[in-house]
């Protein structure tokens, strides 16, 4: 059972990841760079805080660890698109200058204290402030064309991660996961509400 979530989980971030990159390209959407680069970021100080643990497992916290490599596809799928179209621009709203700037905070905290739950934890109050500026723009937003599928994977990532993190005892994970499982359910339901509202 272990071994099943471990690589449903993984699968789905692949997955969702390729297919992400995929729609993309042919102009099917069109994702703001600043975005996943404000993402990448989060995941990157998420991952390095819990490496530096002493509990580190390549699938007790299945979620962040292949999280990363789902946000690192997407951002260079996204720049790459943004470039062969010319369009490239890289514009960090009010809030992601601001979760830019506690990223940039955690990491001081982390190298004062040596701490790394602390500043996992830190990282993902961070992240979930960065949800803020998603949340915004769909609950503004007359029309979308950001896929479910995407979120759909990362919610059903993070339920089959709950799994490991409980046979682990991951404290890690079931932080990434508390955070994770709540705010994508709203970006889904969000992004739900748009795509109804255009039929």
């Amino acid at each position: 059972m272990y071994e099943i979530c471990v690589y449903t989980a993984l699968i789905l971030l692949l997955v969702s990841g390729v297919d992400y990159v995929y729609r993309a390209w042919i102009g099917e959407t069109n994702p703001v760079p600043a975005t996943w680069i404000l993402m990448e970021t989060m995941m990157v100080l998420s991952f390095w805080t819990y490496w530096s643990s002493p509990q580190k497992s390549w699938t007790a916290n299945i979620a962040i660890t292949a999280g990363l490599v789902n946000v690192t596809i997407i951002l260079i799928g996204v720049i790459t698109t943004n470039i062969r179209r010319k369009t490239l621009k890289v514009s960090f709203d009010k809030v992601q200058k601001w979760c830019l700037v506690g990223g940039a905070g955690v990491v001081i905290f982390w190298m004062y204290t040596g701490q790394p739950l602390a500043s996992y934890t830190l990282v993902q109050c961070v992240a979930l402030i960065g949800y803020i500026g998603t949340v915004k723009r769909l609950l503004r937003a007359e029309k979308s064309s950001e896929p479910i599928f995407l979120w759909v994977a990362v919610l059903s990532a993070s339920v089959c991660a709950i799994y490991p993190a409980w046979v682990k005892k991951d404290i890690f994970s079931w932080i990434y996961i508390a955070r994770a499982i709540p705010s994508t359910i709203l970006v889904i339901y969000l992004i739900a509400r748009v795509k109804t509202k255009t039929r």
